[in-house]
C-alpha cells in the first residue's frame, strides 16, 4: 500500500480543536469522521519514532475475534531489539466541542495546562477505572494479530489530560485487572503542546484514509 502523508498545522489544529473558535463551531463532529482516527493514530506512531521504537499501525480489526461483542479502533505494532509489543487502541477525539468540554488556549500559562490536565483526568478516571463505558472497553482482551506476544491497551485522547499535570504526553496508570497490570493513555493535545514548545509548528505523518476522503471529496465537490 502507498504511504501518504499529511502535513498538520499544529498550531491552527490545537485552536481548532482546544479553543473551539467561532468559525469552527458545527464542524468538528464532520471534520473528526474524516480525519480523527487516523490523526490520532498516525501522530502516536510519530511519537513513537521519535522515541527510537519501530512503529507500524496494522491493518487487521481490532475485535475479540467474534462476530459480536468489543471492537477497538486500531492495533499498533511497536519493537525494539527484537521485543515486540502489540497495543490495542481505543480513540477518542474528544476536545472543547465536545459535550462537556473545556477550552484550554494555546497560549494557556503552565498552572493553567496543569489544572486542566487534571481536571481532565479525573473526568475519565475515577481512580481504578475508566468512568466511561465507551472508553472502558480497552480493557477488554483482543485477538491480537500474532501470537505470543505481549499485549497491552491504550486509549488515544484529544484532550490534554495527566494524573498530575505533567507534560508527558504519554502515560500509564497501573490497574488491577486480570489480564493486563497497566493501562496506556496517550494526549494529541499534550503531544502538540510539547511540539510547539521545542519550535516545531509542523507534522507529517502517514493517514492513508484521510487521503483517500478528501480525494473523493474533491471529485463530488469543486470550490468555484
Amino acid at each position: 500500500m502507498a504511504v501518504n502523508l499529511v502535513e498538520i498545522d499544529i498550531l491552527s489544529t490545537l485552536r481548532f480543536f482546544d479553543e473551539a473558535v467561532p468559525s469552527s463551531h458545527y464542524h468538528a463532529t464532520a471534520i473528526v469522521a474524516v480525519a480523527g482516527e487516523d490523526m490520532a493514530a498516525g501522530l502516536l506512531s510519530h511519537y513513537l519514532l521519535e522515541q527510537g521504537l519501530e512503529v507500524e499501525v496494522l491493518p487487521d480489526r481490532c475485535t475479540q475475534g467474534t462476530k459480536r461483542g468489543v471492537r477497538l479502533d486500531r492495533w499498533i505494532r511497536t519493537s525494539r531489539s527484537g521485543a515486540v509489543n502489540y497495543y490495542q487502541v481505543e480513540i477518542k477525539n474528544w476536545s472543547a466541542h465536545a459535550i462537556g468540554g473545556r477550552v484550554l488556549k494555546v497560549d494557556a500559562s503552565s498552572d493553567e495546562i496543569k489544572a486542566h490536565k487534571i481536571e481532565r483526568w479525573q473526568k475519565e478516571w475515577n481512580g481504578s477505572t475508566f468512568r466511561k463505558k465507551g472508553i472502558r472497553k480497552v480493557l477488554t482482551p483482543m485477538k491480537p494479530p500474532a501470537p505470543n506476544n505481549r499485549v497491552e491497551p491504550m486509549a488515544i485522547y484529544w484532550d490534554a489530560m495527566h494524573p498530575t499535570g505533567k507534560s508527558e504526553p504519554l502515560f500509564s496508570v497501573d490497574i488491577e485487572n486480570p489480564h493486563f497490570p497497566r493501562v496506556w493513555i496517550f494526549s494529541i493535545s499534550a503531544y502538540f503542546r510539547e511540539l510547539l514548545a521545542s519550535g516545531i509548528r509542523k507534522v507529517k505523518i502517514e493517514m492513508n484514509d484521510t487521503v483517500a476522503r478528501l480525494n473523493w471529496l474533491n471529485r463530488l465537490f469543486k470550490l468555484q
